[in-house]
């Protein structure tokens, strides 16, 4: 079986909550360096965080689970700036173009690509890295 990593957490509380919800609707998967991020969470950075790996045939289905349930979290959680409840995850991919520029990344991030995931607010259009749960 090829599966291929979806997600990477450095918290092993939200990678198992996610990864048994994929699991409940049949997805097949796992985690990837759980115990090592368990055992110690500094090494995080350094290996990519716990990656949750799907078999690749059902990698959309995954995707639009994982992605239905950030939304139904978001709709719940009032702008920092303008309490509506209008936030919006919107995830950037970035990679590098070079030899040396992925080498470099694969050293301080121990993945070849960079993934941030940042919040935007439909309403008052500010934008946030994190978001407090107040709800």
């Amino acid at each position: 079986m090829n599966f291929i990593q979806l997600r990477s957490y450095d918290n092993y509380v939200t990678a198992n909550i996610q990864m048994a919800m994929l699991i409940s609707e049949g997805i097949v998967c796992h985690l990837n360096d759980e115990n090592t991020i368990t055992i110690d969470p500094l090494l995080s950075p350094a290996i990519g965080g716990m990656k949750l790996m799907v078999h690749e045939a059902q990698a959309p289905r995954a995707l639009e689970l994982l992605a239905r349930t950030d939304n139904d979290f978001l709709h719940h959680i009032p702008c920092p700036r303008c309490h509506s409840q209008s936030l919006e995850a919107v995830t950037a991919i970035t990679k590098p173009s070079g030899i040396l520029q992925k080498i470099g990344w694969l050293i301080e991030h121990g993945q070849a690509e960079s993934i941030k995931t940042r919040f935007h607010c439909r309403a008052c259009g500010a934008d946030f890295d994190q978001i407090e749960n107040s709800a």
